[in-house]
């Protein structure tokens, strides 16, 4: 082997992070809203004539990939089975646009440049459907945009939507993970009763509402009725009137009446399948988590023009959301990991070396599953025939009306029929090698509906989202990756794995849930890094080593792993590498201490002091991410620190590993550096 040498510019690594969590936000101007939620998420939607509107949709981070959707109201088209749209930019067709769902329309690459565009410069937009033209207004779109750059933090720079500049991205606003909420059992049925004269007696001075909470006055005569709703064997809802009979003020207490009831909302509509909603303003839900009523939603679906086009709204504007386990679904994945766990400690003991075929085949699916593939190759086209006598004819149309759009280098996509989530339908793998520089594979996963296959993950960025449903990547190049899709305790997951020089972590991936954090087996070692050979099958070794630098050598690589490049501390200084001579100028002593750039198919694992024949040379250790096939795949290349001397030559090393530990619990889901 050789390790591929590279030009590279220094890199500054900056960790963006947040004293609170970041608060969402609603702003409407004219024709225009935008909401941006707690994940940095910001969604924009533009109205016209009352009978077309655009979303535009963007993820946090530095990319500036924008999402765009059209809808076409029932006004225009009572049927849309045939609907034409196409769009037109200063009376210029852009092309038609291609069909998501019911009236739903998503805009390609060269469209959504040319509605940005438009937009920017107030050109005219309009829609060309069903001979109908209808113009987008543009009125309140410049402040709305720039709301959303600066929400972002994205002014000034070259992702900017309304006014681009020339700052990079380093410090727009980071993506931030869903908060995840474990929701925890209740009373299903409530059976709801007033409070008697001695828990009023007990409590109510407590429940008087206040000035903040703008409850109306009572009309004279009348006295304030407070309900009780038992929540759990420990605690209750206390419900009363506010505005009228339809909004209640509600506070949570213990049962025993012994600390204060502590106030959820002032403007609940109801207490529903264990959770307190609100309608009026922006749409709200508290769900229970065993202590507490948290904040799970709140959105804005019925407000602005986009009632005018349909009842209810059209476009789904969150500013806060999050994902909800069920205290079952969260007791089950522990269960899962714990299993795990156990079956990597049995293999540990039994090889050392640790082989993870003999784990994973002892997790098969027990389950209905059929594979197919498509081939995109020759038209296009959905083959008319199903491809396998083992898909339901419902299955098959379900397949046929989703259509579903992955790209792959090759022409042909692989497709999967198993029930994920235990809901007795089975719903859709897509795994699509899309290649690139990394060589990658993308797997999505379409949960089964009435009579599509459909993502409960949001794609931002429409048909550049090389998957639908993506969940997860490997890169087959620069990252040492595979996954396999397992069951434990009846559930299934997707066992993804990532390893690195040292470390490989076994993650255990729910369906349809990115959550921040996941169940991860996390694996050390040990190498016996007892063989150094020639690189690329040389003849000889290039420097020559003798018998003393050769055990030299050994024991640098032994104190290596010590202290990996991956465990030392952002920002941690070290001492020079080699020792520097006295009179050395400060520029060239930081030669002492530099180390060969690398080809993003390896790993820097570390850098080591090399003595040859009393002399001190630089040695960059690189691995293809731990790779290992009995024995490790590592290399190392020897630079001379003096000046006007450079590469001097290198090794190939390798050695036995030995598991040194094995730790559970959840954790972010590193490596993924394909999908979002």
């Amino acid at each position: 082997m050789r390790v591929l040498l590279l030009s590279v510019l220094g890199l500054l690594a900056i960790t963006l992070s947040h004293a609170a969590p970041l608060q969402g936000i609603y702003f409407g101007h004219k024709y225009w809203e935008l909401a941006c939620d707690n994940t940095g998420t910001c969604r924009a939607a533009g109205y016209g004539e009352g009978k077309v509107s655009v979303l535009l949709t963007r993820h946090a981070g530095a990319g500036d990939s924008v999402k765009v959707e059209a809808y076409i109201a029932q006004e225009i088209a009572e049927d849309p089975t045939d609907l034409k749209v196409t769009l037109f930019i200063n009376n210029v067709s852009q092309g038609i646009l291609n069909e998501a769902s019911n009236r739903y329309f998503l805009l390609n690459y060269e469209q959504r440049k040319s509605i940005i565009t438009a937009l920017r410069q107030n050109d005219e937009i309009a829609f060309l459907a069903n001979a109908e033209r209808v113009q987008l207004s543009t009125a309140g779109s410049n402040a709305v945009l720039l709301k959303m750059d600066e929400f972002q933090k994205r002014i000034g720079t070259s992702s900017a939507l309304l006014h681009p500049g020339e700052s990079n991205n380093v410090h727009v606003l980071a993506s931030i993970a869903k908060p995840e909420i474990i929701a925890h059992p209740l009373i299903a049925f409530p059976q709801i009763n007033s409070l008697s004269p001695a828990q009023s007696q007990k409590i109510g001075s407590w429940l008087q509402p206040t000035k903040e909470m703008n409850c109306s006055e009572l009309d004279e005569g009348r006295e304030r009725v407070f309900d009780i709703i038992p929540v759990d064997k420990n605690h209750s809802l206390i419900r009363t009137e506010c505005f009228d009979i339809s909004r209640y003020a509600m506070w949570l207490t213990d049962n025993a009446f012994k600390s204060r009831p502590k106030l959820v909302t002032s403007d609940a509509a109801e207490y529903q399948k264990g959770k307190i909603w609100r309608f009026s303003g922006p749409v709200q839900a508290w769900v229970w988590d065993g202590r507490q009523f948290v904040l799970c939603d709140e959105y804005y679906d019925n407000v602005g023009w986009g009632n005018h086009l349909a009842p209810g709204g059209i476009w789904h504007l969150p500013t806060f959301v999050s994902t909800i386990l069920t205290q079952q679904e969260a007791e089950r994945d522990s269960v899962a990991l714990k299993t795990l766990h156990i079956a990597v400690i049995k293999e540990k003991m039994a090889n050392p070396e640790l082989e993870f075929g003999k784990i994973t085949e002892q997790f098969p699916l027990k389950r209905p599953v059929t594979n197919f593939e498509i081939s995109y190759v020759e038209n296009g086209r959905l083959p008319e025939d199903k491809p396998s006598a083992d898909i339901s004819d419902d299955e098959w149309q379900a397949f046929l009306h989703s259509n579903i759009m992955a790209y792959t280098e090759n022409g042909t996509v692989g497709y999967r029929l198993v029930d994920l989530d235990n809901d007795g339908k089975r719903d859709l793998i897509i795994d699509s090698y899309v290649g690139g520089t990394g060589l990658y594979s993308y797997t999505g996963v379409l949960k089964r509906g009435d009579k599509t296959f459909y993502s409960t993950i949001d794609d931002p960025d429409g048909e550049e989202s090389y998957t639908p449903g993506e969940l997860f990547s490997e890169n087959g190049r620069g990252a040492n990756q595979w996954s396999k899709w397992v069951e434990i305790n009846g559930q299934v997951y997707a066992l993804w794995f990532n390893g690195v020089f040292g470390e490989d972590n076994l993650y255990l991936v729910r369906p349809f849930n990115k959550a921040d954090k996941t169940a991860t087996v996390t694996i050390r070692y040990h190498y016996q890094l007892d063989s150094i050979g020639t690189q690329e099958d040389g003849p000889t070794l290039t420097p020559a080593l003798s018998d003393n630098d050769r055990k030299g050598l050994l024991k640098s690589l032994e104190e290596m792993q010590k202290n990996l490049l991956k465990d030392q501390k952002i920002g941690q200084t070290n001492p020079p590498i080699c020792p520097v001579p006295p009179g050395t100028s400060p520029e060239d002593a930081e030669r002492y201490s530099m180390s060969i750039p690398l080809h993003y198919a390896y790993e820097s694992v570390a850098k080591i002091p090399v003595w040859l024949d009393g002399k001190c040379y630089i040695g960059t250790v690189a691995s293809h991410f731990g790779h290992y096939n009995h024995g490790v795949d590592a290399e190392i290349t020897l630079l001379s620190p003096e000046k006007d001397e450079d590469i001097v030559g290198g090794y190939a090393i390798t050695g036995l590993r030995s598991v040194t530990s094995v730790s559970s619990g959840y954790k972010k889901r590193e490596g993924d550096n394909g999908v979002r």
